[in-house]
């Protein structure tokens, strides 16, 4: 299975429109509403004729080449590009299915870690992981992230409060 990273194209909003809107995943995002396929299609617009640093934001597309068919498995993106201190978030997600648990993920932090240090000269990259997140804690720690930060009750689900793990990975040691 051949893995790749792409700009995100129009023929992609069906696909985001899906995962943006599935209400399971809002816990993990700001989301509070469903997006409109129109703002989706907007978004990917947009995306294409603007800069990363003007933006401070870039979102990657997953395929995989399975048996000689391509398919978009996932997205990547760097959020909150802070050139001045060399730094960005990092988030990904990869749709649910038998995509899952076949290295993918890692593959792609080893992939965006290297545009981040060689492209954009990052010096670091944390990723922000709820404390019932195994996977992602799992995937990131496998990783080489670091835990640094606990932020207490940051999120709340359905009526209970829970933690946020904060993890960095220092990309270039100076």
């Amino acid at each position: 299975m051949n893995l790749r990273l792409r700009a995100v194209e129009i023929s992609d909003a069906d696909l985001i429109y899906e995962w943006e809107n599935t209400y399971s995943l809002w816990g993990v995002s700001s989301t509070r509403a469903p997006f409109s396929h129109y703002a989706i299609e907007q978004y990917v617009k947009s995306t294409q004729n603007e800069d990363i640093y003007s933006t401070k934001q870039v979102r990657f597309m997953i395929d995989v080449d399975k048996d000689t068919r391509i398919q978009t498995v996932g997205c990547v993106d760097l959020y909150d590009l802070d050139p001045q201190h060399q730094r960005a978030g990092i988030g990904i997600f990869i749709h649910q299915g038998n995509h899952r648990r076949k290295y993918i993920a890692f593959n792609a932090l080893l992939w965006i870690e290297k545009y981040a240090l060689e492209i954009l000269n990052l010096h670091q990259i944390y990723a922000y992981i709820s404390e019932d997140n195994i996977a992602s804690l799992n995937l990131f720690q496998k990783a080489g992230y670091k835990h640094t930060a606990t932020l207490k009750e940051w999120i709340k689900k359905t009526d209970k409060y829970i933690d946020v793990l904060v993890f960095q990975k220092i990309l270039i040691n100076r």
